[in-house]
């Protein structure tokens, strides 16, 4: 089975690069206009690419405080705590920003989850999920 070469835009572009460079039929002025749009391309490419590495580098669970803090609420905890148990314990945190990280930690398999039926002020069942450190 063959093996596919994916071809990026920079690479394309880099080729469009040769040819405007080599093109013997533009005037000076197209050929320089031509370079200039292509080398901003490239240089846009280049940018949002550190941008996305740097975003990415700052949003890594295993290396957050918040999850570190989660954890630490779970060790503490004798029993199994829900997402509204953990948000009350932790200064700062939203049901979305502990969601996020017991998501990445259950992935590790650095906890556990238990989802029960629970009935809330007399009303019908609802199902909550249950986090506990392994």
């Amino acid at each position: 089975m063959a093996t596919e070469i994916k071809i990026t835009k920079k690479d394309n572009y880099n080729t469009l690069r040769e040819l405007v460079s080599q093109a013997h039929d533009l005037s000076n002025e197209d050929q320089d206009r031509l370079l200039s749009f292509i080398d901003h391309e490239v240089e846009l490419i280049d940018q949002r690419a550190e941008k996305s590495k740097k975003y990415q580098q700052e949003h890594k669970a295993e290396t957050d405080i918040m999850t570190d803090m989660i954890v630490d609420v779970l060790k503490e905890s004798t029993a199994a705590l829900s997402v509204s148990d953990i948000v009350a314990k932790i200064v700062d945190s939203t049901p979305q920003k502990v969601v996020y990280r017991l998501g990445k930690l259950f992935k590790d398999g650095r906890i556990v989850k238990n989802t029960q039926n629970v009935k809330v002020d007399g009303s019908s069942a609802r199902k909550v999920t249950f986090y506990s450190v392994i």
